[in-house]
């Protein structure tokens, strides 16, 4: 089991990302064959038919469409590639539902493969969390956790708002959030 954090910006840029993987064990299963915690992207394929999930000497995200610069990515940045996809794919459906309800927090609210998206929405700023498991009243404790340690965050007179965060005092109260409610 594990977890993709995205924050994201009104303007839809990304304030700060963050992969972690559940501190709890998976329900039903004492361990993991996988050396990652993330699922595995072994579904994925390409036009002509190719595994993208293909870890093989010189496979290519994107079988032959191929990156920008031609250069493959190992596992865990093909890994914080996809996450970051399905993230930001997912913002439109945050935006649909966020029209339609008052709520702050938006449970469950698209699904890609494995990948469950939440959502969470204060001030127009876009709190997204990708996860494997169905654990609501965790994934809402952790949301507010998470938007409390953002306010702290926007009342420090030295960031500016709108601006990438790169706080390690930020990043530790997300992972202990997530230690404790995921």
């Amino acid at each position: 089991m594990s977890f993709y954090l995205a924050i994201v910006s009104p303007l839809d840029s990304p304030l700060f990302e963050l992969s972690f993987p559940s501190a709890k064990p998976p329900p039903g299963s004492s361990s993991t064959s996988s050396t990652s915690s993330f699922p595995s992207w072994s579904t994925f394929t390409a036009a002509n038919g190719s595994d993208l999930g293909a870890d093989g000497p010189g496979a290519k995200v994107g079988g032959s469409m191929g990156l920008l610069s031609g250069e493959s990515k190992t596992g865990p940045e093909r890994d914080r590639a996809m996450c970051q996809m399905i993230a930001h794919k997912s913002l439109d459906s945050v935006e649909e539902m966020m029209d339609g309800t008052g709520s702050l927090y938006l449970k469950n609210i698209d699904k890609h493969n494995e990948w469950i998206v939440s959502a969470f929405i204060a001030t127009n700023v876009k709190f997204i969390l990708l996860h494997d498991i169905k654990n609501d009243d965790g994934i809402r404790l952790f949301f507010l956790d998470v938007w409390e340690s953002y306010v702290k965050i926007l009342l420090n007179p030295f960031h500016t708002v709108n601006t990438p965060i790169r706080n390690p005092v930020f990043e530790s109260k997300i992972r202990a959030s997530a230690k404790r409610n995921l």
